[in-house]
């Protein structure tokens, strides 16, 4: 099992590579987005799920009958904090334009399959050992 260092450096990278995505769609797209834009989505879900990996590790930790608890916990955290930014997002910072609930919906997408892919696959060598 990776330890939480390497977990967070992968989660690290994959940021980063989707934040250079990000950025490289504002050169193509300049009439809709500017950096300022993909600022504040592109640091908030790192955030969010860092959060539920770190849930979803204390979980792994734990007895055998928690570990299911502890992974659906996982996935709710993100999917509520996730609901949360939204709200906060599209109604108080009117961001209510299409791009804007693309990207929101893109980066939701990107950092859930993280997640859930980090979920199965430790799940998968856990019942292999």
């Amino acid at each position: 099992m990776k330890t939480a260092r390497q977990i967070f450096i992968n989660l690290l990278l994959f940021s980063l590579f989707i934040f250079a995505l990000l950025v490289a769609s504002t050169f193509l797209f300049t009439n809709y987005l500017s950096l300022s834009d993909i600022l504040l989505p592109g640091l908030v879900y790192p955030l969010i799920t860092a959060l539920s990996l770190q849930v979803f590790r204390i979980g792994t930790a734990k007895t055998a009958e928690n570990q299911p608890l502890f992974t659906m916990g996982a996935v709710g955290i993100k999917f509520f904090l996730s609901i949360l930014f939204a709200l906060i997002y599209f109604i108080v910072l009117k961001n209510t334009d299409q791009v804007y609930v693309l990207l929101f919906f893109l980066l939701y997408l990107s950092f859930t399959i993280y997640l859930l892919r980090f979920i199965l696959k430790t799940l998968k060598t856990k019942s292999l050992k």
